[in-house]
């Protein structure tokens, strides 16, 4: 049988406000009373009900994060630096999963909201505006990383996507590639919009020819990376070098390029985009853009504990947008 308030009340003799000072660590509680009453709560492992201490209180101490893909490491690096902040600050994360699916992401920011959570970091579809537009009426606690919802007014933390891309296609014209092809991101989400804009523009800046045939939708996974791999290499003038959106993508052209019998770097070059693990555990390791992904969940969680915690208004908080590092490796060769 749970222990309740007022059983623990009773054992110790004194009133349910009494415990409850204790519990919450408030003065006017006589040291003795305050042993008495501890003992009780260790003896009969009493937990209190933090749900219903959040509603007296208004504040559960548990924060919602919505992102897309779990099983990606980029976002689960993310997810684990929020969640190791949040500790440390006494806040719990409930996670939710969305799988890219705008239904999912409406039907997670209601969970999280009806667990009365303080506030959300989401990473969003371009399709749930009316999802921010309604926090933004109720003045509630959102910040947005990686991905952001067009105008909003609520802070994004992520990085210069425009510019990475376009260092790492930079990269491979300084090795001699003249024909390098893109898979994309998902392009229903804002970094694989920004970075297809950042291959297109170093291509334009030193003066290549963008085809769009060339250009191959994905959408993160090394499944689509495979799948775009083959339609590239389907061409009668295929490209001697891919820039893949993320790694994992990048991992679907290695697959795709050795069951086509060809060879990394030798035929074909390829630069990915995050360094997560499995960068360094393909063969040959792959080149890639390094992003600060721990310090960007790391920012995250601080900057919505400042609005929860000092009421602080979210259109006065500016973005923060870091860079990412080119991490040379193996997988591009000179031309």
């Amino acid at each position: 049988m749970n222990v309740t308030l007022k059983d623990i009340a009773k054992k110790a003799s004194v009133s349910v406000m009494t415990v409850s000072r204790v519990i919450n660590d408030k003065p006017d509680v006589s040291d003795e009373t305050r042993k008495k009453i501890l003992k009780l709560i260790n003896e009969f492992d009493y937990k209190p009900n933090n749900i219903a201490r959040g509603l007296v209180m208004k504040k559960t101490h548990t924060i919602g994060l919505i992102i897309p893909d779990i099983s990606n490491p980029f976002l689960s690096s993310i997810a684990k630096a929020i969640d190791d902040k949040a500790q440390k600050f006494g806040y719990s994360v409930i996670f939710a999963n969305t799988d890219n699916s705008l239904e999912r992401e409406k039907k997670a920011v209601e969970l999280l909201r009806s667990k009365q959570v303080d506030g959300l970091v989401v990473s969003l579809l371009l399709g749930n505006k009316e999802v921010l537009d309604k926090f933004k009426k109720a003045n509630y606690p959102v910040v947005q990383i990686d991905r952001t919802v067009s105008n909003n007014d609520y802070p994004l933390i992520s990085i210069d996507n425009e510019n990475s891309a376009y260092r790492a296609v930079e990269y491979l014209i300084k090795k001699g590639h003249k024909k390098i092809a893109h898979i994309t991101g998902d392009l229903n989400s804002t970094p694989a919009i920004i970075r297809l804009k950042g291959y297109k523009k170093a291509l334009a800046d030193y003066n290549l020819k963008i085809r769009d045939n060339y250009i191959v939708e994905g959408n993160y996974t090394k499944e689509y990376g495979y799948q775009g791999m083959n339609k590239l290499l389907g061409l009668n003038d295929r490209p001697t070098a891919v820039f893949a959106a993320n790694d994992m993508s990048a991992a679907g052209i290695y697959l795709s390029a050795s069951k086509n019998g060809l060879s990394i770097p030798e035929d074909i070059s390829v630069v990915g985009h995050d360094d997560v693990d499995i960068a360094t555990l393909l063969k040959p390791e792959l080149t890639t853009m390094r992003q600060p992904t721990y310090q960007l969940g790391e920012i995250a969680i601080t900057v919505l504990l400042e609005m929860i915690n000092n009421k602080i208004n979210f259109s006065k908080i500016e973005n923060r947008t870091l860079q990412t590092d080119l991490i040379i490796r193996e997988s591009v060769s000179e031309i």
